[in-house]
């Protein structure tokens, strides 16, 4: 399925743009040339990244549209332009930009390698200056087998364990990871979320994106700390579409 998501022909290397706008224009005209987006769906992946950056860290950026673009997608797809010289966002360069339409949840396992190699610094440098195409499109569609499992530690009496539902429209995609992180940030207490075998530090974009948890999804939150029940109940919220993001 990954592949019919990220198909060979929405790769390309050694691409130029002047500025962030540009390269979003690029990966848009990627997905609109694949059948996956119509032409006002740029627009709105445009608007999006001007509510919140979609820069992921290490060199690669996750464009999207937002939730009332949806409309214009035609089908799930991702697209992705390497720019070799890098692309000006925000106050870090892209060198990997990936455009994302989703009507549905193909795409997750796209993601869910994403995440895995955002963790790898030399990895991530390689595919931002490969003149492979080939290469990029096999990296990002692997299956990804070798993360460790949710094995977790003994619990402790300041230990609190949520199982909800997510149910968040968005699922855990980059914008509510985003949210997660920002709100995990904001208490002592260390925080992870357990989902389909893996486990990930809250306070980590990179380890979220890497569960490729969507919409239905059962995950354990665990938090440990003095104000662990009130961390593991803003996060909670979160998932659960209780707090709007």
């Amino acid at each position: 399925m990954t592949t019919e998501v990220l198909s060979k022909s929405a790769v390309v290397v050694g691409a130029k743009a002047s500025d962030r706008d540009s390269a979003i224009d690029l990966v848009g005209a990627i997905l609109v040339a694949e059948g996956c987006a119509t032409d006002g769906y740029v627009a709105q992946m445009r608007e999006r990244e001007q509510i919140i950056s979609t820069y992921l860290g290490n060199g690669i950026a996750l464009p999207h549209g937002t939730n009332e673009a949806k409309t214009l997608v035609l089908r799930t797809g991702l697209a992705v332009a390497q720019f070799q010289e890098g692309v000006l966002w925000g106050e870090e360069r892209a060198y990997l930009v990936i455009g994302l339409a989703a009507t549905s949840e193909e795409h997750l396992g796209v993601l869910a390698r994403l995440g895995t190699i955002l963790g790898d610094e030399q990895l991530c440098r390689r595919l931002g200056s490969t003149s492979d195409a080939a290469e990029i499109h096999r990296t990002l569609t692997a299956p990804d087998d070798d993360a460790p499992a949710a094995n977790g530690h003994p619990p402790r009496s300041d230990e609190v364990t949520l199982e909800v539902r997510i149910t968040n429209p968005a699922g855990l995609h980059a914008r509510p990871a985003a949210i997660v992180v920002d709100r995990a940030r904001s208490f002592a207490a260390e925080l992870a979320i357990q989902s389909n075998g893996k486990r990930a530090n809250a306070r980590s974009i990179t380890a979220l994106l890497g569960l490729g948890a969507a919409v239905g999804d059962e995950v354990r939150i665990v938090a440990r700390g003095s104000d662990a029940r009130s961390a593991a109940d803003a996060i909670a919220a979160i998932l659960t579409g209780s707090t709007e993001v």
